[in-house]
């Protein structure tokens, strides 16, 4: 436990002690300290809240004038447009949580790492995965260059996974060499599906596919059947 004296998230998941260079935590490992196991936790930052700034005659440079008419006052400054992070009741935060949680709803398969938990706080989203004896592609390509045979095999098994997803109706658009991992017994395992499918809400896209033929849609909330 002395390893894990960081943050907690959740009430849950102990992270370790950052090093001082490190301002933002994208990926590290974790204590659950409800299962006694390592895993893994990835942050997505949440985009804050924009307010828009309406600019009177005083936020108007010289030569120009306010639609009310008012009158510009040299050296005074307009107040500067409000902001904040988003909470996980905000719209957008829940269309992300969901979205992940979604992808991470996909049948475990041994080329796909499984996802524990999706939850926001803080201002980021974070997601729990298993942890991976595993390497990134990029980390390993980092120190020698794959033969044709080893990048064929690591080809096989991405296809592979994609293979599994888009027969679940999943489109994976987030894809790189840090998204696929070169396990220490030789598997390669694909990963970043719920992450970019949260990535892809906040975007203001829906990244979840539709039910399948045959299958009915979800049931509505009780508030939106008409007459209810």
């Amino acid at each position: 436990m002395d390893d894990y004296a960081g943050r907690v998230l959740a009430d849950r998941y102990r992270l370790p002690l950052p090093p001082s260079d490190e301002y933002e935590l994208t990926e590290t490992r974790a204590f659950d300290t409800y299962s006694g196991q390592e895993v893994l936790v990835r942050q997505v930052p949440l985009p804050e809240v924009v307010e828009a700034e309406v600019l009177d005659a005083d936020g108007l440079p010289d030569g120009f004038t306010a639609r009310d008419g008012g009158v510009r006052h040299p050296g005074r400054r307009p107040p500067a447009a409000g902001g904040g992070p988003r909470r996980p009741a905000d719209p957008v935060v829940r269309r992300a949580v969901e979205a992940a949680q979604a992808a991470a709803a996909v049948p475990d398969h041994p080329r796909l790492d499984q996802v524990f938990d999706v939850f926001a706080e803080g201002g980021s989203l974070w997601i729990v995965s298993e942890l991976v004896a595993a390497r990134p592609l990029a980390a390993l390509l980092t120190e020698q260059t794959l033969t044709p045979y080893r990048a064929a095999e690591v080809a096989s098994d991405v296809l592979l996974a994609l293979r599994v997803l888009h027969s679940y109706g999943w489109v994976h658009r987030n894809i790189t060499a840090r998204t696929v991992l070169v396990c220490d017994d030789g598997r390669v395992m694909l990963t970043g599906l719920a992450v970019g499918a949260a990535e892809e809400a906040l975007c203001g896209y829906d990244p979840v596919p539709p039910p399948p033929d045959g299958e009915p849609d979800a049931a509505p909330e009780p508030d939106a059947i008409p007459g209810a």
